[in-house]
C-alpha cells in the first residue's frame, strides 16, 4: 500500500485543527418572529446576527387597532430612505372572498425586514404607530457574528420572542474546569499536540530507515 508524505500528512491534521473551530462557530441565518400585541410585543429587544430577519404578526384582535411599525435611520422625518422601513397597516386579519381572495389587496397582518451585511452592528430603535395615536417604543440588537454577541454584556435572549421561557440558572450548567479556557487555548493545546505527534513519527521513519529492514541486513551479511 502506499504511504502518504509526511508532509502532507501533517498538513491535513493542522488543517483539520484549524477549521473545526470555526465550523462549530458558524451560524446558520434565522427568521425569528415578533408578536405585535394590544399591550406592546411580545419581545421589545430581540437580539439577532447578520442575515437574520425579524417577522412581525399582528395578534391584537381586541382592540381594533392597526399597528404601523416604522423605523428611521436617517432621521428626516420620513420613513422612504434606503435603511428606513414602513410596515403599513398591520391588520389583526384580512377579510377574504368566497375563493379565500382578499378583499382588500392592501390589506396585510405580517412585516419583516432581513439585516443583512449592510446593516452595521448595534442597537435599532423602532416604533409602532397606533391608530388611536399611541406609540410603542422597541429596540432590535444586531450583532454581526457569535463573538460580538458573546461579548456584549447584554443578557443572551433565544431566537423565538414569542414564547416565554423560564431563566436557566448559569451556575447549574458551567463547567469549573472549563471556566478559564478560549477558544484560542483549546487551538492551543489541540496545535501543540499534533505538532509533537508529527515530530514523533518524523523521527521513528528516520529510525527505521537508518537501520532498514532485517531481509535487507542478512543480504549484506
Amino acid at each position: 500500500m502506499r504511504r502518504m508524505a509526511l508532509p502532507t500528512l501533517v498538513f491535513l491534521l493542522l488543517g483539520a485543527v484549524v477549521l473545526a473551530p470555526l465550523q462549530s462557530s458558524a451560524h446558520t441565518a434565522s427568521a425569528s418572529t415578533v408578536l405585535v400585541q394590544e399591550d406592546g410585543f411580545s419581545h421589545s429587544a430581540p437580539e439577532i446576527f447578520h442575515n437574520d430577519s425579524i417577522i412581525w404578526y399582528n395578534t391584537d384582535n381586541a382592540s381594533g387597532l392597526t399597528h404601523r411599525l416604522v423605523y428611521d435611520h436617517d432621521g428626516d422625518g420620513l420613513f422612504n430612505g434606503t435603511f428606513d422601513w414602513d410596515s403599513g397597516e398591520l391588520h389583526a386579519y384580512c377579510e377574504t372572498d368566497e375563493n379565500n381572495s382578499k378583499i382588500d389587496s392592501n390589506c396585510t397582518t405580517m412585516f419583516f425586514v432581513v439585516f443583512d451585511v449592510n446593516w452595521t452592528e448595534g442597537d435599532y430603535g423602532y416604533q409602532d404607530l397606533r391608530s388611536d395615536g399611541s406609540v410603542v417604543n422597541a429596540t432590535i440588537r444586531l450583532f454581526k457574528d457569535m463573538d460580538s454577541h458573546n461579548a456584549s454584556t447584554a443578557p443572551s435572549v433565544g431566537t423565538s420572542f414569542g414564547v416565554t421561557q423560564q431563566p436557566e440558572d448559569p451556575s447549574s450548567n458551567e463547567d469549573p474546569a472549563s471556566e478559564d479556557l478560549t477558544p484560542e487555548d483549546v487551538l492551543f493545546y489541540i496545535a501543540v499536540g499534533t505538532g509533537s505527534a508529527a515530530v514523533l513519527l518524523l523521527g521513528l521513519l528516520m529510525v527505521r530507515g537508518s537501520t532498514g529492514t532485517p531481509e535487507k541486513v542478512l543480504q549484506e551479511e
